[in-house]
């Protein structure tokens, strides 16, 4: 009996992702539908979800972004040691948006996965673990979903890099990665073959795919073979090759037999849209009689191409193109596709991550057809290909480029297959044999939903990440603290401290928590979470109100935009942390979690620590007249030299300068912020005002004539 009969292992795929929080590796044979299941999943999770790829290509078609782009990585092999990772960390650009992204991702889908390789999957897992402040957990507590078939196109590593990355891995593979070693994904894989119905010709394929090859498969395989083989445009044969330059050496030569006029066809690119992403040629060549195949599938019902659909230009000029598919289908009057390279960023009003468009490329989705290679052919299917197999093919070729094909009659070797380059590494034959039946998958799935619940319910009362970002805005002021207030550290550090207590209570919290799960007293648990709900909405309710009373002020714009954006940050998720919490005192459900995520709108009232933004700004002072006159000398030299305001003279410096007013270049060294370089660069001109501002109210200096000696001689002894 099957073990997999009558288990629908696409419905059970889909539970595994939306219900809970394994990992999962979902594989399948070609034309399983994995590109359907992340299309499907793209348009109907409630997680918050980014899709990344190894290449950019594979990442426009997942309407994705690549990995390295989207977590700033070099393309250079990474160490999984500390300091591999400490270096990573060191260099990495991430912007503070990205980083926001990072912090709210729910659901990360690698597709392709085939392709990518261990460190770089190490790479992505410490990216994560850091951002997120969860040192501890995978992915940084992350779900990731990898997408894609290990018996077709393996991980690229040259030869220079593949002694270092020996010492570290025993392969190249994603399942050999340290993260994976610790983490391994729920393996499912999709059985149903929408791409090929005959039974014979799937298990063929199930042969190669597998290693084991029968003589009868080789024999029946070989059978393709057709020396010279030249068929003709109507037959609709592409032919499947390894290297981009003969593919494209082959289509401008076939091109060029037709005699007829050539029109070109240029894309319009708009923003962000990198060259190595181009679906197709930005400059398009085509001719009546040409052979293409559409890059895209037909969105209009019914659908009268696909992605792979290959045809006959039948008519042309400068405007349209018409495309005939078959001899007994109408001409298809090609319209131009738009293809967008995005970018992720959370929304500040909803705290929910969004696609936001930084490019497009325009193009007629086509493409010369009388060749591609094996690597742009993943994915596609045709119907009659043409097989050179003539080159070394490197590990799943020969299975990507037979899998394209509906059928083995559709097939034709251009030489005799090498039985040596159907080997499949032994290292992936053994990963793939640990897979586990539909039925054992089914038996396992409530209890991973189980774990999900408690990890959601937990995860909201975690304010561990809300420790980390208080003390990473602390630590940044810290860095910049003369450019501030005396009112800015204080206040910072109490917040700290009450999120740091409120932390402490939850760590508590969820230990009774737990424990109260797993006695099933659902009465006591419910109100525990009640009570819990109570407390802390109420303590956060005042942690906010204090924050949003900041009384940070700086006269530098830069440093005053960088603590705008860190505290709204702050008051923007612990809104949301009480949002959530306040919502299910009457009781909790991953249903009610997702529909209080969807309802979240962040708190108006943005904070601006910008000193010149307070029209009535508190300058502790009873000279307003001189503050103003020396405030106005600030501004001036601003304007010569460039610099900002804070370095010039920072508003504290300016209203010791009133308070104390010193009436020479050594009393004016005694003012914290003016050292000697300062003074010989703007002291005389501030004496002046100073000076004349005193002779007009009879004033003197307040400054003990021991200070600046006093600092004179600290500087002495500390150089």
């Amino acid at each position: 009996m099957n073990p997999n009969s009558s288990v629908d292992i696409y419905a059970l795929a889909e539970k595994f992702v939306e219900q809970t929080a394994c990992p999962v590796f979902l594989t399948g044979k070609a034309g399983t539908g994995k590109t359907t299941f992340l299309k499907h999943l793209r348009e109907h999770t409630q997680k918050q979800m980014a899709v990344i790829a190894p290449t950019g290509v594979a990442a426009i078609n997942a309407g994705g972004v690549t990995i390295h782009s989207f977590f700033q990585l070099p393309f250079t092999p990474f160490a999984p040691i500390p300091q591999g990772r400490k270096n990573l960390i060191a260099k990495s650009k991430l912007t503070t948006a990205r980083r926001k992204v990072l912090q709210e991702l729910e659901l990360l889908v690698i597709d392709e996965i085939s392709m990518v390789r261990a460190d770089l999957l190490d790479a992505v897992d410490t990216m994560l673990r850091h951002f997120r402040y969860r040192a501890n957990e995978p992915f940084g507590g992350v779900q990731v979903v990898y997408i894609g078939d290990m018996y077709q196109l393996s991980p690229v590593v040259p030869d220079e890099e593949r002694q270092l990355l020996s010492q570290f891995y025993e392969g190249p593979y994603f399942f050999q990665s340290k993260v994976v070693r610790q983490q391994p994904p729920v393996f499912i894989e999709l059985d149903r073959v929408f791409r090929q119905t005959n039974e014979q010709f799937i298990s063929l394929l199930n042969e190669v795919r597998n290693n084991c090859l029968t003589e009868a498969g080789e024999q029946c395989l070989n059978s393709r073979y057709i020396a010279d083989f030249r068929p003709s445009n109507e037959d609709g044969y592409i032919t499947l090759t390894t290297h981009n330059a003969k593919a494209d050496r082959i289509n401008y030569e076939e091109l060029d037999k037709i005699d007829r006029d050539i029109f070109y066809f240029d894309a319009q690119v708009q923003g962000d849209f990198p060259e190595k992403s181009f679906p197709n040629d930005e400059r398009l060549k085509l001719k009546k009689g040409a052979r293409v195949m559409f890059i895209a599938n037909d969105m209009e019902t019914p659908r009268r191409y696909y992605n792979g659909k290959i045809g006959v230009v039948t008519d042309i000029d400068e405007e349209h193109i018409r495309v005939k598919t078959g001899p007994d289908d109408e001409s298809i009057e090609v319209k131009r596709e738009t293809w967008q390279n995005i970018h992720y960023t959370v929304n500040k009003e909803t705290n929910q991550i969004e696609e936001h468009k930084l490019g497009s490329y325009t193009q007629y989705p086509l493409r010369l057809a009388w060749a591609i290679t094996i690597h742009k052919s993943q994915g596609l299917t045709f119907d009659r290909v043409v097989i050179d197999a003539q080159a070394a093919f490197a590990p799943g070729q020969v299975y990507v480029a037979l899998s394209r094909c509906r059928s083995l009659e559709g097939i034709v070797l251009s030489s005799p297959l090498n039985t040596q380059a159907l080997q499949v590494d032994r290292h992936i034959v053994r990963y793939v044999q640990q897979k586990p039946s539909a039925r054992e998958l089914e038996a396992q799935i409530n209890v991973f939903k189980e774990r999900y619940n408690e990890q959601v319910l937990f995860d909201i009362f975690n304010f561990s990440d809300m420790v980390y970002e208080m003390r990473r805005f602390y630590e940044q002021t810290v860095n910049e603290k003369n450019a501030f207030n005396d009112e800015t550290l204080p206040f910072i550090s109490r917040m700290m401290d009450q999120t740091d207590r409120l932390n402490r209570v939850t760590t508590t919290f969820r230990k009774q928590l737990q424990y109260l799960l797993h006695t099933s007293d659902t009465q006591r648990t419910n109100e525990r979470i009640r009570a819990a709900s109570d407390y802390f909405a109420t303590h956060l309710t005042s942690l906010i109100a204090e924050g949003e009373k900041s009384p940070a002020r700086t006269d530098s714009r830069a440093s005053a935009r960088d603590y705008n954006d860190a505290l709204t940050t702050i008051l923007t998720r612990l809104a949301y942390k009480k949002h959530l919490i306040g919502g299910i005192g009457d009781g909790f459900s991953i249903t009610r979690y997702f529909e209080l995520k969807a309802t979240f709108t962040a708190p108006p009232g943005p904070v601006n620590a910008y000193a010149a933004a307070h029209k009535e700004l508190k300058t502790e002072t009873e000279h307003q007249e001189l503050f103003r006159l020396l405030a106005g000398l600030r501004k001036e030299l601003c304007e010569e030299t460039g610099a900002p305001a804070y370095l010039v003279a920072a508003t504290k410096t300016l209203i010791e300068l009133c308070n104390m007013r010193p009436q020479t270049p050594e009393e004016l060294m005694g003012v914290k912020g003016f050292g000697k370089i300062k003074t010989q660069k703007y002291g005389d001109r501030f004496l002046e005002i100073i000076d004349e501002y005193c002779r007009k109210y009879g004033l003197s200096s307040l400054i003990d004539p021991s200070d600046h000696t006093k600092k004179r001689k600290r500087r002495k002894t500390d150089s």
